[in-house]
């Protein structure tokens, strides 16, 4: 198969990920400089590099959790089990992953409640339950950052080279490198905003390829042609008539539990989606997350419709221009590139290397930012250098991107000589990080929570998670291979067992045994500015010598909380019910905060329920689709994807008008020449 894609010349490989790498750093450095001249924010301040000093609109971070969970996976994956599964394959890989961003909406409001100044969400655990969970917890967010980075550069660099010939290895070594260099120009703010780019250039060439299938190919074309294809294909065991034309199917149910459990574990545990939710706006963090997830959802959906069932049609209908995909093809994630071949030639394949590009470096660089803060708020400042001051911070911050760089690479050779592919990754990650995520959901919501169940449950979570993946092979495949332990039913069991083992174990420990100390008094005050932290010793002082001042009395005087002071030691604060006001002091209404943490809780659930199981039971209900059932399933794919173009693509315009209006007042005065830097006076008495 390989060589019967490889329609474009290796130049070309090495052209895409050298020369588009080279131009996002560029435009990283073009990005920073019109940040630094134009607008009060600069890339040298640490909460600036690290979190974008916690101001992006919903707009933008709903369109950089898009593209943060838009993997290579994302477009290959979801392609290979259409392709393999039918129609129910790509609708479990969307809706399956779409969940876990709408239930991290309640961990964003919980977050800004309970930590409104923290750099990641391990702070918070650590705080609150000590060094010994905290690095335990650090075992399972470095895990899942190193497996979703290995997933990227594996299913990059295996396109690459199959598209152009260019060496996998020297694609594994240079995306991640390639991607370094631009956040390390940037920061946090400015890969949002690439991010936004990726995610605007990642929708235009999937509307390519959908009007390119059901509008114009004279291979497809329509529904109605579609269909006729597809009926030569109907050898899909455990589907119901063994149609790719239905959703009655039994892998396809396994494929979807395994997606949920699995995806649990790399949002969850994921410092990149807490990231977003940290950088976001304070008062619409949870929107945000509802709005990026709603969006999300028509990504992998329609691209897998377009490109799975166009790769199944045109291989069984004997068209010449499909090449012939082994089972190996298929879980190495090349149905998608090689359906763009046989319906574009060349330019399909330029699109679908461009479209694994975008997909690759965006993920790729908000797993290096994410990194680089955990490495520095959790490994190199409590346990290595304490007393750090804000320019080690800062390099150290820097020097976290250039490692996980160098790991992506390593990892990734490693994989690619050990012949573990894009698939079996997907398939066994949450065997691995899923024992964590019911302990850091309550360990960040819950404040009964119960510390050494959480423990005790991520450790046998994990153990017999693996225990029992490696024996379900043994026993229905006889053997322990790379391959058995790769297929559905012992990647389903270790899936499961990993993840209730360790839920049950946290949550019948915590119910039996709450914690009756509410320590979120302690981790509203991480990284709290000092004028705030000395004000909360002075009202503690007050309070306790009979002072009438009131603990709920809000503070009358504003502060700059964008300021570089270091905060005092969390533990030299007299805690009380005061702290709450560390929550006002960041800007934020907690009862505000707890309305909008009941109306997310209520979507997020419900939305969860009709995605998972009212959607799916609706859809089974008749057999076998004909072409109307079809039609319908596609242009409703359609009309959302429109819906995500106008919330990550026209929103973030629109809720920047203003930002960009004095951006380009700046830029006029500077070629007009005037001074055109920003003032923060002139540009309120502009504003005004």
């Amino acid at each position: 198969m390989v060589a019967s894609t490889r329609v474009l010349p290796e130049g070309a490989g090495w052209a895409v990920v050298c020369g588009l790498g080279f131009f996002f750093a560029a435009f990283m450095i073009v990005l920073s400089f019109i940040q630094q001249r134009y607008t009060n924010r600069s890339i040298k301040d640490t909460d600036e590099f690290a979190s974008a000093s916690r101001s992006v609109k919903p707009g933008l971070v709903a369109a950089g959790i898009c593209s943060a969970w838009t993997w290579s996976s994302t477009l290959l994956q979801s392609t290979a089990v259409t392709y393999r599964l039918g129609v129910s394959g790509g609708y479990w890989y969307a809706g399956g992953a779409t969940i876990q961003i709408l239930l991290c909406s309640i961990m964003a409001c919980m977050i800004k409640l309970n930590a409104p100044f923290c750099s990641t969400f391990l702070e918070v655990l650590r705080v609150r339950w000590g060094k010994t969970l905290h690095c335990v917890f650090l075992f399972f967010a470095l895990a899942t950052n190193l497996l979703v980075s290995s997933q990227l550069v594996v299913g990059g660099s295996a396109v690459a080279g199959t598209l152009t010939g260019i060496p996998v290895l020297a694609a594994i070594w240079l995306i991640p490198l390639g991607v370094a260099c631009y956040v390390l120009v940037g920061g946090m703010r400015a890969t949002l905003l690439a991010d936004y780019t990726h995610t605007v250039g990642l929708l235009i060439i999937i509307f390519f390829f959908f009007f390119k299938v059901w509008v114009t190919s004279p291979e497809i074309g329509s529904v109605s042609k579609m269909v006729t294809l597809l009926q030569a294909s109907n050898d899909i065991p455990h589907n119901a008539s063994s149609s790719p034309l239905t959703f009655l199917s039994q892998s396809g149910l396994v494929f979807g539990i395994i997606n949920v459990i699995g995806n649990l574990g790399t949002v969850f545990c994921d410092q990149s989606y807490h990231q977003r939710s940290i950088a976001s706006n304070p008062a619409t963090a949870a929107r945000a997350f509802l709005l990026g997830g709603s969006a999300w959802f028509a990504i992998p959906f329609l691209f897998s419709m377009t490109m799975g069932l166009s790769a199944r049609a045109l291989m069984y209908s004997g068209n010449p221009l499909m090449p012939l995909l082994t089972e190996a093809d298929v879980t190495a994630g090349l149905a998608a590139p090689a359906s763009g071949v046989a319906l574009a030639g060349k330019g399909g394949a330029v699109a679908v290397l461009i479209i694994l590009f975008l997909a690759v470096t965006s993920a790729s660089s908000a797993q290096q930012v994410a990194v680089a803060s955990v490495l520095t708020f959790d490994v190199y400042k409590p346990y290595i250098r304490p007393e750090a001051t804000k320019r080690e911070i800062f390099l150290m911050s820097h020097a976290g991107v250039i490692i996980w760089a160098l790991v992506m690479s390593l990892f990734g050779t490693i994989f690619h000589y050990a012949g573990i592919s894009l698939g079996w990754l997907y398939l066994a990650q949450g065997i691995i990080i899923a024992p964590a995520v019911v302990p850091i959901f309550c360990g960040l919501v819950w404040k009964r929570t119960n510390k050494t169940a959480c423990l005790v449950g991520m450790i046998v979570g994990v153990i017999s998670g693996v225990i029992t993946w490696i024996v379900t092979a043994a026993t229905l495949e006889g053997e322990v291979t790379v391959a058995s332990t790769g297929k559905d039913y012992p990647t389903l069991a270790g899936n499961v067992v990993s993840l209730f083992m360790s839920a049950i174990i946290t949550l019948i420990g915590s119910l039996m045994r709450p914690e009756t100390e509410d320590h979120f008094v302690l981790t509203r005050a991480i990284n709290a500015p000092e004028d705030v932290v000395e004000r909360m010793n002075a009202n503690s002082k007050r309070s306790s010598s009979g002072s009438p001042a009131s603990p709920s009395t809000p503070f009358e005087e504003k502060t700059a909380f964008d300021s570089e002071k270091t905060a005092p030691s969390v533990g030299a604060v007299p805690y009380t019910t005061e702290t709450i006001d560390y929550v006002k002091a960041a800007g934020l209404d907690a009862n505000e905060l707890r309305k909008t943490l009941r109306l997310t809780s209520w979507i997020s659930v419900i939305a969860s329920f009709v995605l998972c199981v009212l959607i799916p039971a609706c859809l089974a209900s008749r057999r076998v689709w004909n072409a109307t059932g079809l039609a319908a399933y596609i242009w409703i794919g359609f009309i959302w994807l429109v819906w995500t173009t106008l919330a990550v693509g026209v929103l973030p315009i629109w809720e920047s008008r203003h930002e960009l209006a004095a951006i380009l007042r700046g830029i006029g005065k500077d070629l007009s020449g005037k001074n055109g830097k920003y003032e923060e006076t002139s540009e309120k008495a502009a504003l005004s």
